[in-house]
């Protein structure tokens, strides 16, 4: 091999990212490129990993991080543009907590089983692709930072005293192509927000409401292309008292009941 293309081939390795094969315990703050190895079970500490971007990632490569005692959040996410992907977060009160600067991104993840809120979007312009919260008492999916996105999630099964699949805080949201099923109250609600996109999701047999908007206050949103069946207090609501003349655009959606009428 010629020098040339040694010094090539160096400059290549070197400008790969580098991926620890150091074991991840509980309670551990992750600043490099992690791949779990095995599940953390019975974790203690509040919350049980961090991980810090920009240069914090964790592969989690299917295994299973299990809150115990004392424990009330899986997995903190901070800094900025940290990745998450691929394993389970399972019996802790709130299941992914994504705060920072934002530009996160949580993909192939899944959380179950807790009193609170399953992944939890506090900072802005981050994405939750391809994930499933079920078994949440208060909110599968919160977005209360601005600009999030949550795409081709499952909002599943979440039962208990207040229970929504997809909750909307945050400015700018977009929301499309999930799947909202069985959840005790809403299967989406939006709350006073403005300039979101709804699109292409299915929402069904909730206890209560389909797609709602929720206590007024919400502005600009764009709901469009969604299936809502199935929940009883109606498929399409918005509790916004100019309803019917505001600035938000209910159009194209496939739906069995609607208040007010004029939603479509």
């Amino acid at each position: 091999m010629k020098l040339m293309d040694v010094k090539l081939l160096v400059s290549a390795i070197l400008a790969l990212p580098f991926v620890s094969v150091a074991a991840v315990e509980c309670g551990d703050t992750i600043t490099t490129a992690e791949i779990l190895t095995e599940d953390l079970l019975n974790c203690s500490s509040t919350p049980a990993l961090t991980i810090e971007g920009p240069t914090g990632s964790l592969d989690m490569n299917g295994f299973t991080l299990e809150c115990g005692g004392g424990s009330t959040r899986g997995i903190d996410v901070l800094g900025i543009a940290a990745v998450l992907s691929n394993g389970v977060v399972d019996g802790c009160a709130t299941g992914i907590l994504v705060d920072g600067d934002g530009f996160h991104s949580i993909q192939t993840m899944t959380v179950q089983n807790g009193i609170e809120t399953g992944i939890w979007l506090i900072s802005e312009n981050n994405i939750v692709s391809g994930s499933t919260a079920t078994g949440f008492f208060t909110r599968g999916m919160e977005l209360d930072g601005a600009n999030n996105s949550a795409v081709r999630n499952f909002l599943i099964d979440n039962q208990g005293g207040a229970s929504r699949g997809l909750y909307i805080g945050g400015d700018n949201a977009f929301v499309a192509q999930n799947f909202c099923d069985s959840n005790n109250e809403g299967g989406i609600v939006i709350g006073p927000s403005s300039g979101g996109l709804v699109v292409q999701n299915i929402v069904t047999n909730n206890g209560q409401t389909g797609i709602s908007m929720e206590g007024g206050g919400q502005s600009d949103y764009l709901i469009t292309g969604n299936i809502a069946t199935g929940n009883p207090d109606g498929d399409l609501v918005d509790s916004n008292p100019d309803a019917c003349m505001s600035t938000n655009l209910w159009y194209g959606n496939i739906f069995d009941t609607a208040d007010p009428s004029c939603l479509d």
